[in-house]
Formats: C-alpha cells, structure tokens, sequence
C-alpha cells in the first residue's frame, strides 16, 4: 500500500496551481462588485488584470468585456434609454394654449377684415357689387379645381387638358343652343338649336363621354409608366382639343345664352328685374348695388355641387374607394379595388365639372379657345391655397382666389395705393399663392398625407 502523505516535490508544485485559483476567484468577485451598476463596469478598466475576461460561457454579470463601453450597449435597452442619434422633435413655440402661428394667421385675419370693413365704410355700393364678383369667379375656380382634384386622388395624375376641357364645354354649349348671332355676329357651325336646358343636359353627357375617351386613348394605355410622361400626354391632349376647336367652330370671341337674359324667360323672375338683382341698404351707404343673376345662380350651382360631391365621396362605394386609393394606391388594389373603372369614371367626372364651369361663365363674357386656360391655372392655385386633401379647403381656396381678384385687387389695394394697381389684378391670386406656399407647403386647410 502506497502512502498518502505528500512530498515536499508535489508540495511545491501544487502550490502554483492555488495560488492561480484563489487569484481568479478574487478577479471574479472584483468584477461583479464593481458590476453591480453600468456606469462603475463602464469605469471599470478591463485590461487592469489579466484574469478579467472569459471565453466560454458565464453571465453578463459575471462577464468583464474587453472591448470600451460594450457593456454600456447591453445595459442600454433594459435601461430604455433612447439612442443617442435620437433627437427630440421640436416643439411650436406657445402663447398661453395658441401656437406662435396660429397667432401670427390670426392677426393677419383680422387685419384682412378691418381692411375690409374700410372699404366698405368708403363705397358700399361698390364693395357689395363686388363681393358678387368675387364669389362667382371663385366658384367657377372652385369647379375646376375639383375637377383637378378628383383626378389626382384617384389616378395620381395631374390632368393639365383640364382647363381645356372648359373651354371645351363652353364651345359645345354654343354649338348645341345657339339660336341667334353670337359675339360680335358670329354664329355656330352647323348648330343644333336646342333649347337651353335640353342643349346643356347634351352637352354635360357629352363631356363625360369626352373625359373616358381622354383616359382609354392618352392615359390608359400609358399606364405603369412614369408620371412626368402621363402629364405630357395630358398637355398633348390639351393642345389637340384646343387646335380642334379652332378649326371647328374658330377663334372668334363669342358667348352663351342665358335663362336671366333680357328676352329670356327667367328674365324678371323673383326679385331679379332685367336679369340683375338691386337692393339697397341706407342706413349702411349701400345704394343700388347690383348683382347680376347669372353670377348669383353660379354661386348656387356650385353649392350644390359641392355638396354632391361631399356627399359623393364619404357614402358611397365610389367615394371609397377613391378614397382608399389616395391613402394607400398598392393597398387598394390588393383589397380588389378596380383601379382601371375608377380612373375612367374620375375622368368622366372630372370632365363634366369642366364642362359645367364652361356652361356657367360664357353668358357673363365673351370667350374664345384661351379662356379654360386661365381658369385652369387659378384652380391649380386654389388647390395649393385650401390643401389637395380637404374639400372644404378648396372652397376656402377658391373664394379666396375670388376675392384677391376682385375685391382686393379692384377696391381695397387702390384705396391705398393707387388705382393703377388694377392693372396688375390678374397676378394677385398667383402672388398669394406663393406667399402660401412658402409659409404652409401643405396649403392652409391641407394636412400631410391626408385623405380627400
């Protein structure tokens, strides 16, 4: 039997061996005191000692890491600390509970409406007179914006052959009801000599039947390409329309006739006497003002329209979908939404807005194959003004393009600087757009990313 007792040989060299022991317990019990909270592990200098670190297995407690800050990436999302690169969003400056803009949009209202009622106190007669200007012109705006808008929402394509489209309208109206000379003596080529009502419910037909076949022949079959090219193709469509009008019917200036027109039979209806509307209101200086009928029936037909149109998009299945296409297009289609029947009924639409905004202005002014350009592009600037989002805002936008037009730019900035400004009238609706623009991108009633 051998004997157990150690040798001073195995003494010496087992000696060593605990000693490397005892050294990496003490190491180990260091590192997890010094670990117990993240910021003394960071503090702590990992190549202090060489017996800090592990390759095989262990805990994160129980673990001293090389590398400078490693541990304070892992403790970081227990801690729930947001990353460093993370900025806090900037917050609008308040007064009390109103933004500094909301504010700032206030007071330039309010300055907007004294300004107003001085021109009011100056010359009521002139200020209510043109009011009714205004409002007219800015629902014609407003019809073609819509029109502009419902393309766009449901296509993503913004239709320039728009504004041709209205004059489209007006050309049609004159060819389908012309019964006696026009503008100057100028009468339609080969007339159909309907009655008003009857000319214009063909006319309307026709510009929705007008406004699928621009969609099958110039968009359709573009479709998938990039969208710069479907807007040229739109353009090409526009020049084509009106180079067609011209060699149709001519240039020649000429106009509309009307329900309210002296010899009509609208002509003394209600309060209106010779087809204008007169009042006066003498304790606030307003003697016979005078609006023309015509002008108060377009404000009346576009509410309507606007109306049916609201209507349209929020209960029915049309209004829907349209809806869900201008909130997510690639979604829509892959919940069934028959993207080719919306574009081509959005034409349609589109086209007999156009169409019923060329009937409504040709009785107030003599037009030719450029008049559905200029309104195209104050819709355009209306849309920008109110939002492409919201309705509403496209009414606000187009009213105001009304009013800068008429009121502003022919009684309000004159009173104060003159009347020669009323030679540059026509630029101040696209100056204000700009002035918009540069402050709210999104137009002042628009949100980013909304739904119409």
């Amino acid at each position: 039997m051998r004997s157990t007792i150690p040798t001073p040989w195995g003494i010496a060299t087992l000696l060593p061996s605990v000693w490397f022991r005892a050294d990496l317990r003490r190491a180990s019990s260091q590192a997890r005191e010094d670990c117990r909270t993240p910021t003394a592990c960071v503090n702590n200098q990992p190549d202090s000692s060489p017996y800090d670190r592990r390759d095989k297995g262990g805990t994160l407690s129980d673990t001293v890491h090389e590398r400078p800050g490693a541990l304070e990436q892992e403790f970081a999302p227990e801690r729930g600390f947001p990353e460093s690169s993370l900025e806090a969003p900037q917050r609008d400056p308040r007064l009390g509970t109103w933004t500094a803009s909301r504010v700032v949009w206030t007071i330039v209202a309010l300055l907007a409406i004294a300004w107003a009622i001085w021109a009011f106190v100056d010359d009521g007669s002139l200020f209510v007179a043109l009011i009714g200007s205004s409002i007219a012109e800015g629902a014609v705006v407003i019809l073609s914006a819509l029109g502009f808008v419902v393309i766009l929402k449901a296509t993503g394509i913004a239709n320039f052959a728009q504004g041709d489209l209205i004059t489209l309208g007006a050309f049609l109206g004159f060819w389908a009801t012309d019964k006696t000379s026009g503008f100057v003596g100028v009468h339609a080529v080969n007339g159909l000599h309907f009655s008003l009502l009857l000319g214009y419910l063909v006319v309307l037909a026709l510009m929705f039947f007008a406004g699928v076949a621009i969609e099958r022949i110039a968009c359709a079959p573009l479709r998938g390409r990039e969208v710069h090219v479907v807007v040229i193709a739109t353009l090409g469509v526009a020049l084509i329309i009106r180079t067609a009008l011209s060699l149709w019917q001519g240039g020649d200036y000429r106009n509309l006739q009307s329900w309210f027109n002296p010899g009509q039979s609208l002509e003394n209806f209600g309060p209106f006497k010779g087809g204008v509307l007169k009042f006066s209101i003498g304790f606030l200086g307003v003697h016979d003002a005078v609006i023309s009928a015509q002008r108060i029936f377009i404000i009346v037909v576009t509410a309507i329209v606007v109306v049916a149109l609201m209507l349209l998009f929020s209960r029915t299945s049309f209004g829907r979908q349209v809806r869900a296409i201008a909130a997510d297009r690639e979604t829509a289609r892959m919940y069934g939404v028959r993207a080719s029947r919306l574009s081509m009924v959005s034409f349609g639409i589109a086209s007999v807005l156009a169409g019923l905004a060329g009937l409504l202005i040709g009785p107030l002014q003599g037009f030719n194959i450029t008049v559905g350009f200029t309104y195209m592009l104050l819709g355009f600037a209306a849309v920008t003004l109110g939002g492409f989002t919201s309705i509403p805002g496209i009414v606000a936008g187009g009213l105001m393009i009304g009013l800068t037009d008429h009121l502003f730019g022919e009684q309000m900035l004159p009173m104060v600087v003159g009347h020669w400004t009323q030679r540059f009238t026509s630029g101040l609706p696209y100056l204000l757009m700009i002035v918009v623009i540069a402050v709210r991108p999104q137009g002042l009633f628009g949100r980013i990313g909304g739904r119409l």
